[in-house]
Parts: C-alpha cells; sequence; structure tokens
C-alpha cells in the first residue's frame, strides 16, 4: 500500500518540477528590433522626360501591374515612328535590289549592303520601340509607397529615384543577437517582442540568420516573422524582443 502511494505522489509531482523549471529559465538582456517590409526597392526613372501623372501618393496602396507614374515620351515615340519608317523604306529598297539582282541588273555587293542596312534600321527601330515602355513605372508586387520623390510636372533624369516601394504584405523583424547563442538560437525559436508605437507585445518565431558574424562585436543578424496577426504594425517601427535562455547556456550582453 505505501508503494502504491509513493508511486502516485512521484507522478503528481513530476509536472510541478517541469513547469517550475520552465519558469525558471533566465531571461536575457533586452535587444532592439526593427520591423521592416518583405521587400523594400527604390523605383529610379528608366527613361528622362517630364511626369504627367502619378497614380499614388505617399502612403497609397497599389496593386501589382498598376501603372504608378507615366512620362511625356512624345518625342521618343515620334522618334520610334520615324525609326519604324526608315526601317521598312530599307526593307523594300533590299527586295528590289534582290529582284534586281536575280536580272543581273545589281551586283552582289550592291545586295548585301542594301540587306545590312535594311538590318541597322530594323534594330534602331526596334531599340526605340523597347524603350517605349520605360516612359511608365508598373507596380512589381502589391504594397505601398513608402516614399514618394517627384511630383507631375516634375522633369526627371535617366536612372533619377523616384518613389520607394514596399511589400508589406509580411513583415519582418530584424536584430542583432550575440553570435555565441548560435548553438541554441535556431529557426523556429519563440519568443515575445514588444512594439514601442504601438505598446503592444507580440509572438514571433526566427526565421534564420543572417551569413556571416560579425567578427568585431561578435554578433550576428537574425530574422524572425510574427507568428499572430500584423494589424496596426508599419515598416519603420521598432520595439524590444524579450527572450528566455535554455539553462544550459549563459546570456551574453547584446551587442550595442
Amino acid at each position: 500500500m505505501r508503494s502504491h502511494i509513493c508511486i502516485l505522489l512521484l507522478l503528481f509531482s513530476a509536472p510541478a518540477v517541469a513547469v517550475q523549471n520552465v519558469a525558471a529559465l533566465p531571461e536575457a538582456p533586452p535587444i532592439r528590433v526593427a520591423v521592416k517590409s518583405q521587400e523594400e526597392v527604390v523605383i529610379a526613372s528608366q527613361a528622362r522626360g517630364l511626369v504627367t501623372s502619378l497614380s499614388v501618393q505617399d502612403g497609397s496602396r497599389f496593386r501589382r501591374g498598376e501603372v504608378l507614374m507615366a512620362l511625356d515620351c512624345s518625342v521618343l515615340q515620334a522618334q520610334t515612328s520615324r525609326a519604324q519608317a526608315m526601317a521598312r523604306r530599307q526593307k523594300l529598297i533590299q527586295e528590289s535590289n534582290e529582284r534586281l539582282s536575280r536580272m543581273d541588273s545589281k551586283s552582289s555587293l550592291e545586295v548585301s549592303l542594301s540587306k545590312a542596312e535594311a538590318e541597322a534600321a530594323a534594330a534602331e527601330a526596334l531599340a526605340l520601340e523597347r524603350m517605349l515602355p520605360q516612359c511608365r513605372i508598373v507596380a512589381p508586387f502589391d504594397g505601398r509607397v513608402g516614399n514618394l520623390m517627384v511630383r507631375v510636372n516634375q522633369f526627371v533624369s535617366e536612372g533619377q529615384p523616384v518613389m520607394e516601394l514596399l511589400n508589406d504584405s509580411q513583415l519582418v523583424l530584424e536584430f542583432i543577437v550575440p553570435s555565441a547563442w548560435i548553438s541554441w538560437f535556431v529557426p523556429g525559436f519563440a519568443f515575445t517582442v514588444t512594439i514601442d508605437e504601438t505598446g503592444g507585445s507580440h509572438q514571433a518565431n526566427l526565421s534564420y540568420l543572417g551569413g556571416k558574424v560579425d567578427p568585431v562585436s561578435q554578433s550576428i543578424k537574425a530574422y524572425a516573422a510574427l507568428s499572430g496577426p500584423e494589424v496596426g504594425l508599419m515598416p519603420g517601427m521598432s520595439g524590444t524582443v524579450r527572450l528566455k535562455i535554455p539553462t544550459a547556456q549563459t546570456a551574453p550582453s547584446p551587442p550595442r
């Protein structure tokens, strides 16, 4: 009878010990974290010209394939039309010379030269045709405008940055941890992040670590994803990561 009582006591006491061990895990010092979008790209104009239309403003949402900005490319369109006409002209000359050559009225050299001129004219027309789509900026993904750098009626140069686009369909947490944590801070590790701007706390999981360790600070970049709703969160917000250190480890001070 006494042995049965001892076994029951051991069974009921085991979960309590496990809970006590989890609660006793040491907490790492707070680590600063930045909220970023999944993709952040700065779009530059591929052509020079006057901005004739903008369908977005700072903070506007857009859909993939939407035309965000258009330039006045009337001169380029005229040059393209002229080049296409010249290509047709050279093609007609080439065909005429080939017919005359069959009647021994044109030499093979003249036929070859007219063919080369037709090919050059066609290539020039094609190059201008390929430039026409560059008069418009089309959204590469669904997202929002992070920063609009131009206005309607403003002249832009080729290569000039015109807007920053954010793909915020899934937010990413970026922060830096000591490289000594690599052995246990692995993808899937769960922790809590508190956002400064909202005051709210969110559960998150480590997605992956950076590709290299900084030998000076002995730290490495970490990237994580929120495991719950992202309502109210925006790229650029910041906060604090709080996590528990496994019992077998010590918690180095987080990099500054």
